[in-house]
């Protein structure tokens, strides 16, 4: 959350890359736009239209960057999460990769090995480039971790009057910041389906389907209710959003624990929050353990610090290295097949022993992948590069948008090529899929980015705004 008068203080919102700029942010008011709309011409409008669906990374640059590059002035340091916007960025593109490629590609869903399997594409870490289910994980645990940061570094400087301030403004705002632009990109997909761009199942889930109004606000219903404690739902407009009502289930609960634990002792704090993680473990929980264990690893982080001395820095990075790669192998965990696949076949004989094993073992392997990166400052470089921010920037709308373009754009594209250069044979089926694949991905990548602008980011300040009319004058109950 960036703080009045504190322009660069680290944003607490998950699944929230970035701050808008003041001029951004005073636009994308309901103020901001009445005095907008009245100040405009027809022609200017429309101009601003047009320059709007510009991508932002073909922006000119704001005039006080310009003044600091031309100055030699060093670059801004980054605030103390900010590699976790990357982690967000590249996590929801692999996501969309999955998305993308288990259809025309359903032999991703098992792993290398299995019936004689061998394709490259299939191996353990070769196979993070679309281990979408993974990546989910890995959001859930850089939300609890982002999420907790700043107030567990309050609690420490003992500055609870800023903590419950803080902790009240996020609270009130975290349903509108996620679920207006789930909403969005939901009625985007019902109006496509009601001109007929999208093409409506007879079934759901076996059921029988119809598509109107009623079953449209049924699926808006389904994808806000945050009592059903099952952690996905089958819809048709955006099934892929089962994950916004169980990011603000996970948001309520590290809140809770913001709250009831604020003034305990640091011993007390981890002991209960282990616990917790590992009751809701025992229980299928895995969703609510990884707000948890984001939580346990945004202690760790403001607790410890790595060791100076050279010999046990290295010892230590070995291990965190070590404990990274562990994480990923086990990221790669297959959706089918998974214990008989050469590599994961112990997991037949460990707990948990029924289907949960998946979920499970995706889980740890993503605490035991972000968990490193916390004391790993060459890993989280990376992930500071301006491709990476750019895809963090962008990282909820993509996971919002990308859905309905695999139905629309993404499938057109498909059928075209598939048309013009075959599907009968290995490579012509191949080279139809790489080249619409080129073709698609910057349409996307484009639509996000518009979509981040349009929808995102007014919808974080009018989360703001709203909060501020809603709130009691000091001293008035």
């Amino acid at each position: 959350m960036y703080l009045a008068g504190h322009p660069n203080r680290e944003d607490e919102e998950s699944l929230l890359p970035g701050s808008p700029t003041a001029d951004f942010a005073r636009t994308s008011s309901p103020s901001g736009w009445r005095k907008g709309l009245q100040s405009v011409s027809p022609r200017a409008a429309l101009w601003r239209s047009l320059t709007f669906l510009k991508p932002s990374f073909l922006g000119r640059r704001s005039p006080t960057s310009e003044a600091s590059a031309k100055s030699g002035a060093p670059a801004k340091k980054p605030y103390a999460t900010e590699y976790l916007d990357g982690v967000r960025g590249v996590a929801s593109l692999i996501v969309f990769i999955l998305h993308w490629t288990h259809i025309p590609y359903p032999a991703v869903n098992s792993g290398w090995g299995y019936k004689d399997n061998r394709s490259f594409w299939l191996l353990p870490f070769i196979r993070l480039i679309y281990s979408g289910a993974a990546m989910v994980s890995v959001f859930f645990v850089v939300s609890g971790f982002v999420l907790s940061h700043r107030f567990i570094q309050r609690m420490h400087r003992r500055e609870y009057n800023e903590l419950f301030s803080g902790l009240t403004s996020l609270t009130f705002r975290r349903a509108i910041r996620l679920f207006l632009p789930a909403f969005a990109s939901s009625t985007l997909a019902f109006l496509c389906a009601c001109v007929g761009i999208v093409n409506v199942p007879r079934k759901v889930d076996g059921k029988p389907f119809q598509h109107s109004l009623n079953s449209y606000l049924e699926y808006l219903d389904m994808e806000s209710n945050p009592w059903d404690w099952s952690a996905d739902f089958s819809g048709f407009y955006n099934p892929q959003l089962w994950s916004i009502a169980v990011e603000f289930r996970g948001s309520m609960v590290i809140f809770l624990l913001l709250v009831g634990l604020a003034k305990t002792r640091t011993a007390v704090r981890l002991t209960v929050e282990g616990i917790i993680m590992a009751h809701s473990f025992g229980h299928r929980r895995w969703d609510v353990a990884l707000f948890i264990a984001g939580m346990m690893l945004a202690e760790l982080e403001v607790l410890l610090k790595k060791p100076k001395n050279p010999s046990t820095r290295k010892f230590v990075n070995a291990l965190l290295i070590l404990t990274m790669v562990v994480g990923l192998f086990l990221c790669g965990y297959p959706r089918d097949h998974n214990t008989q696949t050469p590599g994961y076949m112990w997991s037949k004989y460990v707990w948990p022993l029924t289907a949960y094993r998946r979920r499970f073992w995706l889980a740890v392997g993503a605490i035991l992948s972000v968990g490193p990166m916390v004391f790993l400052p060459s890993i989280q470089s990376f992930f500071l590069t301006r491709l990476a921010r750019y895809l963090g920037r962008i990282s909820f709308a993509l996971y919002l948008v990308h859905g309905l373009g695999n139905r629309t754009i993404g499938k057109w594209l498909l059928n075209t090529c598939w048309a013009y250069i075959g599907k009968e044979g290995y490579w012509p089926y191949a080279i139809s899929f790489v080249v619409s694949t080129t073709l698609y991905f910057p349409v996307v990548i484009w639509a996000s980015d518009v979509f981040w602008r349009g929808v995102d980011v007014p919808s974080t300040n009018f989360a703001k705004w709203f909060e501020k009319r809603c709130a009691a004058p000091e001293g008035v109950r």
